[in-house]
């Protein structure tokens, strides 16, 4: 369920918003989130925290706002605002790391995923 009865968004829904916003931000830039995960990649959380300011609907617009800090050969920080009407609804931070799929393992990224997250950090 996206919603609660009240029609507020499910907390989890922002995790959703979240990757959405950031898979977005690679493919324009050329990175293809579904060929890295093909070829044998993952980015799993390795944690989550999220601060919430104002509830959120299904049919509200969001402006999502992401940064990346504490980029390395393996992983990476993104740390998000969702912003409606001007104001901040929730923000949080997401740490990430490049793994392989089989057997898991942490991998260093490839040059072309490190280029587009160094893009976000640098905007």
């Amino acid at each position: 369920m996206d919603v609660d009865y009240a029609r507020v968004a499910h907390y989890l829904r922002y995790n959703v918003w979240v990757d959405d916003a950031f898979h977005g931000y690679l493919f324009e830039r050329g990175f293809h989130i579904k060929e890295f995960i093909e070829q044998g990649y993952g980015l799993p959380y390795v944690s989550h925290s999220c601060r919430y300011f104002r509830a959120l609907t299904l049919e509200d617009e969001v402006e999502i706002q992401l940064t990346v800090t504490d980029l390395d050969e393996k992983g990476f920080t993104l740390r998000y605002r969702i912003m409606k009407a001007g104001a901040v609804a929730a923000e949080g931070e997401v740490v990430r790391r490049c793994i392989q799929q089989a057997p898991p393992k942490s991998v260093e990224m490839p040059q072309a995923l490190r280029q587009s997250l160094r893009a976000i950090a640098e905007a």
